[in-house]
């Protein structure tokens, strides 16, 4: 060999060294600041929610997953495109699932909103004050209400006060009906009267209301799952076409005008989806 290559293969090794530790200092640095966004999203909203898991194995549980569904993928279909599809598919199970949890949860509590008005309304007739009234009904509510009033009353024996604990109510469960019930508990609060009153009426209007979404709920179900098998029925029949007849469906994956076709049909589909959402939408 000649001589005369060797400066130039060692500044070539010497320069290749260099941008792989480079990249790997990137990717250390772009990997941890992934997790740590990951564990604080994750981890505000799991105690939001009263779950008390550890973020960093949910973050280690995601990720084997995501590879898990990759090798998979790969496995079945013998395509790359589908097994990125697999883990974008699988990166965003884990804040779908909590956006799932969290709606139940705060639905759950509007559905025990007129039972908790009740309870509130019934102890300070029987004469308790309004403290004494929120641990009996914390006492005798279910889950999540039960959660939330025993640490906003929590919060009032650490010092506190009672505004303060009612603004973070209401941030962690943002919904109509605990802005109406905070702006109650704020004014009888510092104006006193008949507070028994006033929360028996927001009972009976929050009971009415949340029927009435019943109804409507009802009258639109067939709307929605209208939308729910437009949307899955593209996928599906996609799905059984690559299984009987996976060379006449080859083209749609392996070729740009394929794979326009497929982003064209996926935005026609959210708009569809959409549109049908926002008509069967109806708000009180």
């Amino acid at each position: 060999m000649n001589t005369d290559l060797w400066p130039v293969l060692c500044a070539v090794f010497a320069a290749a060294a260099a941008l792989l530790a480079l990249g790997s200092m990137l990717m250390r640095h772009y990997a941890n600041r992934h997790r740590e966004r990951f564990e604080r999203a994750v981890g505000g909203r799991l105690r939001e929610a009263f779950l008390f898991i550890d973020p960093a194995r949910l973050f280690a549980l995601n990720h084997l997953s995501t590879i898990a569904a990759v090798a998979f993928a790969w496995w079945v279909s013998g395509r790359w495109q589908i097994a990125v599809l697999a883990a974008l598919a699988a990166g965003a199970l884990p804040g779908l699932l909590l956006r799932r949890l969290r709606k139940r949860r705060l639905e759950t509590f509007r559905q025990q909103m007129p039972d908790l008005l009740m309870l509130i309304a019934g102890g300070m007739r029987a004469g308790s004050g309004l403290g004494q009234a929120l641990a009996q009904a914390a006492g005798e509510i279910g889950l999540p209400a039960k959660q939330e009033l025993g640490l906003l009353l929590r919060e009032q024996r650490l010092g506190v006060t009672l505004d303060q604990g009612l603004a973070a109510l209401a941030r962690r469960v943002p919904i109509e009906e605990t802005a109406l019930f905070a702006s109650a508990l704020r004014i009888g609060a510092e104006t006193g009267g008949n507070m028994a009153d006033t929360f028996e009426s927001l009972a009976e209007a929050t009971r009415r209301k949340l029927a009435l979404e019943g109804k409507i709920r009802a009258l639109t179900a067939q709307g929605r799952l209208q939308a729910a098998v437009m949307g899955a029925l593209p996928a599906i029949l996609a799905l059984l076409l690559f299984i009987v007849e996976p060379e006449a469906m080859s083209p749609l994956i392996e070729t740009w005008h394929g794979w326009l076709v497929c982003i064209v049909v996926v935005i026609l589909q959210v708009i569809g989806m959409m549109m049908i959402r926002r008509i069967v939408a109806i708000d009180i």
